[in-house]
């Protein structure tokens, strides 16, 4: 009986974090409470100009929430979960968006007079709702007072949100399967996966007919739209999705896993911030940080849920990235070996491949110009 409560209580859990998720996205806070108190957060991304003052603190002040990674941007001490920065009152929209997402100085923070202050894990908690939403990062924490419109606020516990990643690959859902013959691979079929919280499809490319009794080609792709569907030259994606798909038939068979992660999980729109910044001079890595992001958002437990629902457990893995490999050995698939992807190198993402090379310990990127 007891485990029967403890499995209600996850999915009650993890179905508030997809509402609260649902309202960030839609402009509207959301409470984040745990044992000691209850803290409000709106997106800065999502909030309307004439709500601010709603979330303005009783001590006359604007708390915007940064990750670590955007304290680190801005020049801040470095912290290991959250830090919020306390603006003035007055201070503007367009203001605290540029402390979120542009070329600000700690200095500059100080000329602002703006004040940094520790977190809590209320508002760590909160800023993964905003990472799990897609959103900027940043967060303004408001007064725990009625909303305008009179409807009560979503409210999620910390916990909640800590096991959502869980919970997720935990509640995946086999929804439909069909032969889809691919130009490369006339024998294939295809499997989606939907997330039961939240609304993430996956797919499941099966090529050929892989014999689970031996360890199986397996490539994790996460979605790209401009590599995949546009043949963009910034990125390598493209080139490995055919790449991978051509080798898995030529060697007799295999799986690819399609996961919706675009721009290492932090989505489409995110992505095309972080291309106008590498347009100014940073690289893939520097760009999401400075946007609050970790240099990979992605997780991985989806991908094995999906590859132990097929019945996969032994796999060669097709990849040049270490942090795939890691993420299959610690859900107890078998990596037997590792197939490294190489792509062509162009003059579009030379820089792109150097970087996730020497500063994401990526494998076997050969570039001319080295």
């Amino acid at each position: 009986m007891a485990s029967s409560n403890s499995n209600l209580d996850r999915r009650t859990g993890a179905l508030r974090v997809d509402r609260a998720i649902f309202e960030l996205r839609r402009g509207r806070a959301v409470e984040v409470h745990d044992a000691e108190s209850t803290s409000v957060f709106a997106s800065i991304e999502r909030l309307d100009p004439n709500d601010l003052r709603d979330c303005t603190s009783t001590g006359g002040t604007v708390h915007l929430v940064i990750t670590p990674e955007r304290g680190r941007a801005l020049g801040l001490k470095a912290c290991e979960e959250a830090l919020i920065v306390a603006c003035r009152t007055d201070t503007s929209l367009h203001t605290l968006l540029e402390l979120a997402t542009g070329p600000v100085s700690a200095v500059e923070l100080e000329d602002e007079g703006c004040n940094i202050l520790a977190a809590d894990d209320r508002a760590s908690a909160a800023l993964a709702l905003a990472r799990y939403a897609q959103l900027i990062p940043a967060l303004v924490r408001c007064r725990p007072m009625m909303p305008a419109s009179g409807l009560s606020r979503l409210s999620v516990g910390v916990v909640d949100i800590k096991g959502h990643a869980h919970s997720r690959a935990q509640e995946l859902q086999q929804i439909s399967r069909a032969r889809v013959p691919l130009a490369a691979a006339e024998d294939c079929e295809l499997t989606v996966y939907r997330e039961r919280f939240g609304d993430a499809e996956h797919v499941a490319i099966l090529i050929g007919a892989p014999d689970s009794a031996s360890p199986v080609p397996v490539r994790m792709h996460s979605a790209c739209l401009t590599g995949d569907l546009l043949a963009s030259l910034r990125c390598d994606c493209g080139d490995q999705l055919r790449g991978a798909v051509d080798r898995i038939s030529q060697n007799g068979g295999g799986i690819l896993l399609y996961l919706a992660q675009e721009g290492r999980g932090i989505g489409l729109a995110n992505k095309l911030r972080a291309y106008a910044l590498q347009e100014q001079g940073m690289n893939t890595l520097q760009a999401d940080r400075h946007l609050g992001f970790r240099a990979d958002e992605r997780d991985y437990a989806v991908a094995c849920a999906m590859l132990k629902d097929l019945g996969f457990n032994r796999v060669l893995l097709m990849t040049n990235n270490p942090d795939k490999l890691a993420a299959l050995d610690a859900c107890d698939i078998e990596v037997v070996g590792r197939l490294p992807l190489a792509a062509p190198v162009n003059e579009h993402n030379a820089s792109y491949l150097r970087a996730k090379r020497d500063h994401a310990g990526h494998l076997d990127a050969k570039l001319d110009s080295d």
